[in-house]
């Protein structure tokens, strides 16, 4: 999800106010994942929520699995982001 491709394709697919749901993350990738979509969108930090295995019914961990805790982000496209320019900035990293 942080590959500048994957980014571009995302973002200008996105309509401006749109929602953005990003979830299966690790916890400790949430920095990387709000800084590689740059300020293309606005992180609804409300909107945050971490849940491990074990905090659901039913869950995996009882079979002997750790699965660990995931994350989920939810953001909104800004209005007036400006495509053009995210797309050259991107196109610039997936060749450096």
């Amino acid at each position: 999800l942080v590959r500048p491709s994957m980014v571009a394709a995302i973002v200008t697919n996105l309509q401006e106010g749109g929602l953005l749901c990003l979830s299966g993350i690790r916890p400790a990738q949430v920095d990387a994942l709000k800084g590689a979509y740059g300020g293309s969108i606005e992180w609804l930090d409300d909107q945050y929520a971490e849940l491990s295995a074990d905090e659901t019914s039913n869950c995996i961990e009882s079979y002997g699995f750790d699965c660990g805790r995931w994350a989920r982000l939810i953001g909104r496209k800004r209005v007036g982001g400006g495509d053009s320019s995210f797309i050259e900035q991107m196109s610039e990293l997936a060749v450096s």
